[in-house]
């Protein structure tokens, strides 16, 4: 694909919560977004803390709806709007086209870790035996012993949780990739090796974006930053 080739575009984006627990106060987090995030790109999301890039990152996944706006990704030579896409639409765009690793691994009780992995290729139709052993090397390369992949991964420390959760996002080539923080609760070791796997999804021409806290990390990776501003507080 194309490295010029759009994979998002997002325009016009407003996203308010309102508190109902307080009044119904509205916070505005942002308004008047645009976004493009075109094929082999990692576009790394910047600004302080609050400005509102993780509540982006799940606009884009369709977890938050947004107030205004339209959030277009390239889905089976399709344009699908995550702001208006009928659940079903967006589960179908999830299981074949937007991965999204997350700060925190959702741990599933008493559900293999190795499963855990393997789930969305076989959810994609592929052999279960190739799936698992497709997880075992991502689970190897990210150092997660072979003696803990049977096992629920609730136990686990949250560095391999959180490489479980890693080897889910990265195990299907998905055409674009959302990462919110992979490389938080990782030492530098494992940092290394997941800095390695986005260079090599961009390199297969995915599109990324993503938050780094991590400013090695972030150098390393991004191909452009973008910057979020928080909005003005009403006085």
């Amino acid at each position: 694909m194309n490295s010029d080739t759009p994979m998002i575009i997002a325009e016009d984006l407003g996203k308010t919560f309102v508190l109902h627990n307080q009044g119904g106060q509205e916070i505005s987090v942002f308004e008047g977004l645009d976004l493009t995030v075109n094929a082999g790109e990692c576009v790394v999301l910047h600004g302080p803390s609050g400005a509102g890039k993780s509540t982006l990152m799940r606009a884009l996944y369709g977890n938050y709806l947004v107030g205004e706006g339209t959030i277009r990704v390239s889905h089976a030579g399709a344009w699908v709007d995550m702001s208006r896409a009928k659940p079903q639409k967006i589960l179908s765009v999830r299981k074949d086209t937007m991965g999204y690793v997350s700060q925190f691994l959702r741990a599933i009780p008493r559900v293999a870790a190795l499963d855990i992995v393997a789930e969305p290729l076989i959810v994609r139709g592929e052999d279960e035996t190739a799936a698992c052993e497709r997880a075992g090397e991502l689970l190897n390369r990210l150092r997660v012993p072979e003696k803990l992949w049977s096992l629920a991964p609730a136990t686990f420390s949250g560095g391999e949780q959180q490489r479980v959760n890693i080897a889910r996002g990265f195990i299907s080539d998905y055409p674009i990739l959302l990462l919110d923080e992979p490389t938080a609760s990782l030492d530098a070791q494992n940092r290394a090796t997941v800095t390695a796997m986005i260079q090599e999804a961009t390199g297969r021409g995915a599109a990324i974006v993503g938050i780094f806290h991590d400013e090695d990390v972030r150098n390393q990776v991004g191909t452009r930053l973008f910057e979020i501003k928080p909005m003005e507080k009403a006085a």
